[in-house]
């Protein structure tokens, strides 16, 4: 019985806490400037080895010195959110 128990109790403290999450309106999403992304090729004399999409700078920079790394040439296009 103290597994049933104790198992009402955790779920209670959770919907509580659920409950104040809505309250402090903690659960919505915040609005964000929407911002560029990157596509980004990697190629070894002439032939494409890999594709992929940064979404920030940080992000970005990782793809390419990954590229770098394994000798690849590198070719970013950056691509607004709008399209």
């Amino acid at each position: 019985m103290d597994f049933h128990n104790q198992s009402l109790n955790l779920f209670e403290s959770f919907e509580r806490f659920q409950d104040q999450l809505e309250a402090d309106n903690l659960l919505k999403l915040q609005y964000s400037e929407p911002s560029a992304r990157y596509y980004v090729e990697a190629s070894l004399n002439g032939k494409r080895e890999w594709t992929e999409w940064a979404y920030d700078e940080h992000e970005l920079d990782l793809l390419k010195q990954d590229a770098k790394d394994c000798g690849f040439a590198c070719t970013v296009e950056e691509v607004s959110n709008d399209d």
